[in-house]
């Protein structure tokens, strides 16, 4: 048996491996997801591991965006820049919240939502998220698993301008609160909003078509004015607003 059939085995029996760990993770899941509202910001509780919903921008805005997203999967890896001009355009009149939704075929997806949550414990919950994206190509092939920690941890120490508690975030990252608040998002994705793809983005609640034939930054534009507009709230980007 030559080396490659040898590897390219090992690739598979990783990958199996991870699904019967997914499976056997959701199937012990017994939360009622019919008491959260997927289209309001979630509260920290027991179900979520004490973790709730991440918010930049305006926290208590009449207008949501929802995100779920894989860190491993290139489609939300283009979105993401896109997500964050409309932060920054938006920000101080609308909340914008991502939600972990890693796909279980990619296999280093549910370890990436775990190293975002882990900085996030220490303040850095979106400068991971978007660290882990630009960077997508250097750790999305990885199946060793003390690497892969390893790079996750040098771009801890690079966001954190070597501040960060490095020990921390390593012991964090297989944290039950942490495993706990994946599920949470994965599932109330799933039963409450019916996500089946990512990027899936929801604004008050209404999904945002990816398959539009306008640019998907534009369609969300005009979903965020709507919404903005509806509440009697000033619309279009700040850049125009300060004019």
């Amino acid at each position: 048996m030559n080396k490659v059939t040898v590897a390219a085995i090992i690739i598979i029996l990783a990958a199996f491996g991870g699904l019967i760990a997914w499976a056997s993770l959701n199937s012990n899941d017994k939360t009622d997801y019919t008491k959260f509202d997927a289209r309001s910001i979630i509260e920290a509780s027991e179900e979520n591991g004490n973790i709730g919903d991440h918010v930049r921008g305006k926290a208590d805005s009449k207008v949501i965006v929802v995100e779920y997203a894989d860190p491993q999967c290139p489609g939300c890896g283009s979105m993401m820049p896109k997500m964050h001009k409309l932060y920054e355009n938006y920000g101080d009149r609308v909340a914008f919240v991502f939600r972990h939704f890693p796909l279980s075929y990619h296999q280093n997806a549910r370890a990436a939502s775990a190293a975002v949550e882990s900085a996030g414990e220490q303040g850095y919950y979106w400068e991971m998220l978007e660290t882990l994206y630009d960077n997508q190509n250097e750790w999305e092939s990885i199946y060793d698993t003390q690497k892969r920690t390893d790079i996750f941890s040098s771009y801890f120490v690079e966001i954190t301008d070597g501040k960060g508690d490095v020990e921390k975030f390593v012991s964090e990252l297989s944290s039950t609160n942490i495993q706990k608040k994946i599920d949470f998002d994965r599932n109330l994705g799933k039963n409450n909003d019916k996500v089946n793809a990512t990027p899936s983005i929801f604004v008050n609640g209404e999904l945002a078509n990816m398959e539009s034939e306008k640019p998907i930054e534009d369609l969300i534009e005009e979903m965020i004015n709507k919404e903005l507009k509806a509440n009697g709230i000033e619309t279009g980007p700040k850049a125009k607003s300060e004019e």
